[in-house]
């Protein structure tokens, strides 16, 4: 009864963080679009260009990036070259486990330097839009937090099934002959 009140709480987490990854990525995109919108309204119909249009799209972007490079680890919709897993089980094995390593160093290196990084630019402000820097650049921790949080997900079913979290979003595959 207990595990299985866990893991229906750890279900509504892991929920909730998809959640709101989806509702961050569409919210910065249509933010993104709108204010690119109002760049082109004011530059070129009222003659009276904003000055941190472009910045702020910028940093919005930088966000939308880092959101939806976790969002892809989560959806194992990053790219995967399988050069040698058709050889053997073996050897398909491996490479689930070199890939999934490779991930999880990426993402632990990321957040690490990423916080580093930003826990640098404290008092640093956007030149045209005064927003401060750190807001920024807490993109990179965030989205490698993120990822990192989606790779460590994946390990239990690396660990019972590797070569099915290669095969599990792969519908079609390209056949080189």
């Amino acid at each position: 009864m207990t595990s299985s009140r866990q893991r229906s709480s750890w279900d509504r987490i892991d929920e909730g963080i998809r959640h709101v990854e989806n509702v961050l990525a569409i919210c910065l995109l249509a933010a993104i679009i709108v204010d690119v919108l109002l760049q082109v309204l004011f530059r070129y119909v009222l003659s009276d260009p904003l000055s941190w249009s472009s910045e702020v799209a910028t940093y919005m972007f930088a966000w939308l990036t880092l959101i939806g490079i976790a969002i892809a680890q989560r959806d194992r919709a990053h790219i995967e070259v399988r050069l040698f897993a058709h050889l053997s089980e073996a050897i398909g094995i491996a490479t689930a486990w070199v890939s999934w390593i490779t991930s999880f160093l990426f993402f632990a290196v990321l957040a690490v330097a990423g916080y580093l990084f930003a826990s640098g630019e404290m008092i640093q402000t956007g030149p045209a839009s005064g927003i401060y820097l750190w807001v920024v650049y807490a993109c990179l921790p965030t989205g490698a937090a993120l990822g990192l949080y989606h790779t460590l997900r994946d390990l239990p079913q690396l660990i019972r099934a590797p070569l099915s979290l290669a095969s599990a979003h792969h519908s079609e595959e390209v056949t080189v002959r």
